[in-house]
């Protein structure tokens, strides 16, 4: 895949975000992933739902093993879309 490729799959990934993303990514953890589903759902409130920066400040605000989780899950989807 060119770099071109994986920048425009990694936009079409931001704008096109699974709507059950946090339960796939957490799905060994559902309390985890209800705690989270909380904090993206503020962040659509104060952002606006389908916004680039809520999906932005929800992976800022991972720590360091649920950023690896949820950048695993990022890069398969972009390699299969």
């Amino acid at each position: 895949m060119t770099q071109s490729q994986i920048i425009s799959r990694t936009f079409r990934f931001v704008y096109n975000l699974p709507s059950d993303f946090i339960e796939e990514i957490w799905s060994d953890s559902p309390i985890l992933a209800e705690h989270l589903k909380a904090k993206f759902k503020g962040f659509c409130k104060s952002e606006g739902y389908a916004s680039a920066n809520a999906i932005l400040k929800f992976f800022s605000s991972l720590d360091e093993s649920n950023s690896e989780k949820f950048c695993s899950y990022a890069s398969t989807w972009i390699q299969e879309h």
